[in-house]
């Protein structure tokens, strides 16, 4: 979620205010609160930059350059982490400038082309790595009088303040979502209306009976309405159909395959190492432009599955297909050689989810998961751009009608 030119600027850090302690609440939880939010605003740095490191694999934004703030302005994620500090030495009270950081990180998200899905996965990753370090403040702390009860209301302080973050962000990423759309749609008028007024200009002048009817009735006259009426149905056809209905963001990303199938076995690591399983991926690096959303879910629950019957000592491996213009494909396999998924009713869960994904799925020795790709080029493309706007303004949109 790395900050744009359009998108609103990360507001200053949060003060945090002197620990207040409300009425009913101990001396000795107020110096728990005081030295977790003092220990977080101290690591913040730190927090932020294990999170940009990790988080590009969880939110998919393996392609995206490292986040450049302005001189003097902390990260987002730096100032995400000391917004819990504050809220944390306030008491738990989300200042204003969290939720304007929150609606500021949803406008980056959209801008940048991620999902919402993605961008909340990378905000709840964010929230785990802070509730770790609160964790691990909270363990070197030999205070007498802090119980369990108290870490854990410490904890659920923190969750209350990056739920409302969370809010915010997708508040923000709807509200960029609702700009795109005004913009696409204002340019599509804007277009339409060259053509439109050409053609009505024309008709005007072939009923216009002051003029002789040599010239309402000249060739150039139905040449240009006819020129006209094709480019507004070319405009139609590419800018008003189902598959321009929807916003890149919304719909499909480009990304690459390994970093989806990575994301998914990162979600699955204490799940494989229960079992004593390991699970490795192909490093060929196929990017498409793919639902990315319904397939890292369809994966996460192949690969759960598929985890629930293997023994110590196996191994289940994911490779990729050859990916052709209309589909790619993923290939989970079991070694020993077996066929990774034999239980029928867990046969038949994955392959009604499948097909609520849009995707296919093959069971045998191995299972093949084949997804529609949409043919776009590979590299990342800012969300609220119009494709066909860009084709249609290399032709005339329209032209004024001569007079005789």
């Amino acid at each position: 979620m790395n900050a744009s030119s359009d998108s609103p600027a990360t507001p200053p850090p949060p003060s945090p205010r002197a620990p207040e302690r409300p009425a009913g609440e101990s001396a000795e939880f107020g110096q728990l609160r005081a030295v977790v939010a003092t220990a977080l605003e101290r690591r913040a740095d730190e927090i932020a930059q294990r999170w940009e490191q990790q988080s590009r694999d969880v939110a998919l934004r393996e392609a995206q350059p490292p986040q450049t703030p302005d001189e003097g302005v902390p990260s987002r994620a730096v100032a995400l982490v000391q917004s819990f500090a504050a809220a944390l030495a306030s008491d738990g009270a989300m200042a204003e400038d969290g939720v304007a950081l929150g609606l500021a990180v949803g406008h980056d998200a959209f801008d940048i082309g991620a999902s919402l899905h993605h961008m909340l996965k990378g905000l709840d990753l964010l929230t785990a790595m802070t509730l770790y370090a609160v964790e691990s403040v909270v363990a070197e702390m030999d205070t007498p009088g802090i119980g369990v009860a108290d870490g854990v209301r410490v904890c659920r302080r923190l969750q209350q303040s990056a739920a409302l973050i969370t809010l915010a962000a997708a508040k923000g990423y709807t509200q960029a979502v609702s700009d795109g759309l005004r913009d696409r749609f204002r340019h599509l008028r804007h277009d339409l209306r060259n053509p439109l007024g050409t053609i009505k200009s024309v008709l005007s002048l072939m009923d216009d009976e002051t003029m002789p009817a040599e010239a309402r009735t000249h060739p150039r006259f139905r040449a240009m309405a006819e020129r006209n009426a094709r480019s507004l149905d070319e405009m139609i056809v590419a800018r008003l159909s189902d598959a321009a209905a929807l916003l890149p963001a919304l719909s499909h990303q480009s990304v690459s395959l390994r970093t989806i199938a990575c994301a998914v076995r990162r979600d699955l690591r204490a799940e494989a190492e229960a079992r004593d399983t390991a699970v490795t991926v192909a490093s060929e690096r196929v990017r498409v432009r793919v639902d990315a959303v319904s397939l890292e879910l369809l994966l996460h629950a192949l690969l759960l599955a598929a985890l629930q019957e293997t023994g110590a000592g196996e191994e289940l491996s994911v490779d990729f297909g050859e990916a052709t213009e209309d589909r790619a494909s993923l290939i989970l396999r079991r070694d020993p050689l077996r066929t990774p998924i034999a239980d029928p009713a867990g046969i038949a869960r994955l392959t009604t989810l499948a097909g609520q994904m849009g995707a296919r799925i093959t069971f045998g020795e191995e299972i093949v998961v084949s997804v529609p790709v949409r043919r776009a080029e590979a590299g990342a493309q800012s969300p609220t751009a119009d494709p066909a706007a860009a084709a249609a303004s290399q032709k005339p949109a329209g032209e004024v009608a001569p007079t005789p």
